[in-house]
């Protein structure tokens, strides 16, 4: 049975400065994407806790402390083209990021129920990135591609937190963050 009917999320959020760069890059997507969450990187999909909160919390805290500091790059934008027609900013070197993710995942094995997704975390299936425009009609999804396939982003964040999100209603916002072993 599930005890808290709020869905949560497991992600990584940015600096202002690099938030705002997202929101104004999102403004070019305005009719395709209506989201209620800041731009970010999400590490574990929207989930209910099985039993409580307070086993995901106690895991999380384990998995951060575990965790040193890292950089993440995002350097270009791409595109999923899987009916979805998604355009996102990718990250450049991922491997701290695919740890993070694995780490979290195995560390909330059994306490979680996701929500669409097929419960399988498959490493190759992780793709790190933030989510700039979903649902783009295909009308107009070849043009923006071609419009922003040589569009090169620079920013460069140190990873030093993860955040716990929780969604009430429709709007997403953060519950809990856990800082990086320093």
């Amino acid at each position: 049975m599930v005890a808290d009917k709020n869905l949560y999320a497991v992600v990584l959020t940015f600096s202002d400065k690099i938030e705002k760069a997202f929101l104004k890059l999102r403004e070019n997507f305005q009719p395709y994407i209506n989201y209620t969450i800041v731009p970010h990187i999400t590490l574990v999909y929207p989930f209910s806790p099985v039993f409580s909160l307070f086993k995901v919390n106690e895991q999380l805290e384990k998995v951060a402390r575990l965790t040193k500091p890292f950089e993440v790059s995002l350097d270009r934008i791409e595109f999923f083209e899987n009916g979805s027609n998604i355009a996102y900013a990718a990250v450049e070197h991922r491997r701290a990021l695919k740890k993070l993710h694995v780490d979290i995942v195995k560390a909330l094995e059994g306490l979680i129920k996701e929500w669409d997704t097929d419960g399988r975390f498959n490493l190759d299936n992780f793709i790190p990135h933030v989510t700039l425009g979903v649902n783009i009609p295909a009308a107009v999804f070849p043009d923006i591609k071609k419009r922003l396939s040589n569009f090169r982003l620079r920013y460069r964040e140190n990873v030093s937190e993860f955040s716990l999100f929780s969604q009430d209603n429709e709007n997403w916002q953060v519950n809990r963050i856990y800082g990086l072993s320093k």
